[in-house]
C-alpha cells in the first residue's frame, strides 16, 4: 500500500468510533460464543444491486460447551473485527463491525442510501419476524430517537466522532447464531437499528454494539459479562479468533476496574514503558476531569490514540531507537507521518516491547504488530499510535489487543487481560 495511502487512512482513524450513550443496569444471561470474521477474505461488492456471498459466511464453528461461537475476522483497512450474525427470518447473515465504543447495534436496511458492502443486504419486509420498535424515553442516551407521526415509527440518528453516521427506524429482529454443539439459537425481539441512510463505513454490514448503554445487546440481552480473543490483523487465515457473550465470557488474567461514564468504558492506565524503561509520563496524563481526558477501550478504533503528553514522549523514545538505523520516509511527520523505510518484521526484529501499565497490575504488551502498521510493498513501515489533537482522551483501540483475550465483567466492573493464542481458548 502507497505511504500517501496510509497517511489518508491514519488521519481518517485519528478521530475514533467512539459514541455517547445511557448506563444500564446488568442482569444474567445464558451466555453466545461468536467466531469473528477476516475481511481480506472477503469478495467486494460494488453496488447494492450486485450481490455476492462470502466463502467464509458459512465458516461458524462452535465450542464443545453451549455457548454461541462465531469466529471475528479481521479487517486490515481499517484494522477491526467483524462478528457474522444471521438476522430475522428467513434468516440472512451480515457482518458487524464488533464495538465496544457505541451501543446501538445497527444494519443496513433496503431499501436504503447506502454504502457498499460485502455481502447482500437485508430486506426487511422479506423477513416475517421484523416488528417496530417503540420508542422510549432516553434523554441521554445515543442514538438519538424520536417518533415519526406520519409514518408512526421510532426514527433513530447515530453519528460517530469520525462523522460517518447512520439513521433510520429503530426495530425489533430475531437474531441466529451457531451454537457450540452445531446447532442454532435464536434471539427475538432485540432492538436493532434499521439503517436507511448511512455513510462514512466501507464493507461491513453494520455495527454491532457493545457498550454499556440503554441500546446495547450486552446490557439488554446478554448480562453482565462478554470477552473476545482477537489473534492476528495481518493473518487472515487464523480461525480462532472468537467473541463470548454472556455468562461463558473468560474472565481470567488480570483484572483492573472498569468505570463506565457517558457509556463508555474507561479504564485506570497508569504508566507506559519502553522494553526495561519507564517512561516519565505524569500519571495524571491518563486520568479523567469531568467529560474530559481518561482512558478509553474501544475495539471500534484501529489505532491507539494518546494525549499529547504521552504521546510525545513515546514517541520520542521510538524515534530515537530507529532513527539510529533506519531512514524516514520523505514527508515524514511525528504527528501525521511518523513512517519509515524498511521491513517491519526483518528491521524490526527484536524492538521492545512497549507496555501499557493498568491499575491492579493489569498489563497490556504492544509488540512491532500492534505498534506498526506495513505498507502493502512492506518496504516501508508507520507508527500505529496517534496522538489526540481534540481534546485529552487517551483510547487503547483494536490492534492494541491483539494476541489478548479480553473479559468484561460488568457486575464486579473489572476488564481481563490475558496474553494467550486464541486457539486455546477455541476447543
Amino acid at each position: 500500500m502507497p505511504i500517501s495511502l496510509i497517511l489518508g487512512i491514519r488521519i481518517a482513524l485519528l478521530i475514533s468510533l467512539i459514541a455517547l450513550t445511557c448506563p444500564k443496569r446488568c442482569t444474567s444471561h445464558a451466555s453466545v460464543t461468536l467466531r469473528l470474521i477476516h475481511t481480506k477474505s472477503i469478495k467486494y461488492q460494488e453496488s447494492p444491486n450486485k450481490t455476492t456471498t462470502t466463502s467464509r459466511l458459512g465458516y461458524l464453528r462452535t465450542t464443545k460447551k453451549a455457548d454461541i461461537v462465531s469466529h471475528v475476522t479481521p479487517i486490515p483497512n481499517p484494522a477491526s473485527f467483524l462478528a457474522n450474525i444471521s438476522i430475522g427470518n428467513p434468516p440472512v447473515s451480515q457482518l458487524l463491525l464488533i464495538d465496544t465504543g457505541s451501543d446501538l447495534t445497527w444494519i443496513q436496511c433496503l431499501p436504503c442510501k447506502c454504502y457498499p458492502q460485502t455481502i447482500p443486504f437485508f430486506h426487511s419486509s422479506r423477513s416475517s419476524t421484523y416488528r417496530n420498535a417503540s420508542c422510549e424515553s432516553a434523554p441521554h442516551a445515543m442514538p438519538r430517537i424520536f417518533r415519526d407521526e406520519k409514518t408512526g415509527t421510532c426514527q433513530y440518528y447515530l453519528r460517530y466522532r469520525d462523522y460517518s453516521s447512520t439513521r433510520g427506524v429503530l426495530a425489533e429482529e430475531k437474531l441466529t447464531f451457531q451454537t457450540s454443539d452445531d446447532g442454532l439459537l435464536s434471539k427475538r425481539g432485540i432492538v436493532l437499528g434499521c439503517g436507511r441512510h448511512n455513510s462514512g463505513f466501507a464493507q461491513f454490514s453494520g455495527v454491532l454494539g457493545l457498550g454499556p448503554g440503554k441500546f446495547s445487546i450486552v446490557t439488554r440481552n446478554f448480562g453482565s459479562k462478554f470477552s473476545y480473543c482477537f489473534g492476528s490483523l495481518t493473518d487472515p487465515t487464523y480461525p480462532h479468533n472468537i467473541l463470548i457473550l454472556g455468562n461463558g465470557a473468560k474472565t481470567e488474567g488480570h483484572p483492573t476496574p472498569l468505570r463506565i461514564y457517558q457509556d463508555r468504558y474507561y479504564l485506570d492506565l497508569q504508566s507506559i514503558s519502553l522494553g526495561e524503561k519507564l517512561l516519565d509520563i505524569e500519571p495524571d496524563v491518563f486520568k479523567r476531569y469531568g467529560s474530559k481526558g481518561g482512558t478509553v477501550i474501544d475495539t471500534g478504533c484501529s489505532p491507539t490514540i494518546l494525549a499529547r503528553e504521552a504521546y510525545d514522549t513515546l514517541f520520542e523514545e521510538i524515534d530515537f531507537f530507529l532513527g539510529e538505523v533506519l531512514r524516514r520516509v520523505q514527508d515524514w511527520h511525528q504527528y501525521t507521518n511518523p513512517c519509515y523505510e524498511g521491513n517491519l518484521k526483518l528491521n524490526l526484529y527484536g524492538f521492545p516491547v512497549v507496555t501499557f501499565h493498568f491499575a491492579g497490575g493489569a498489563e497490556l504488551a504492544l509488540d512491532v504488530e500492534s505498534l506498526f502498521v506495513s505498507s502493502e510493498s512492506g518496504d516501508s513501515f508507520c507508527l500505529a499510535i496517534n496522538v489526540n489533537t481534540f481534546d485529552d482522551m487517551s483510547v487503547i483501540g483494536a490492534m492494541a489487543q491483539q494476541n489478548y483475550n479480553v473479559g468484561y465483567d460488568l457486575r464486579k466492573m473489572n476488564v481481563y487481560f490475558r496474553r494467550t493464542d486464541c486457539e486455546l481458548l477455541d476447543s
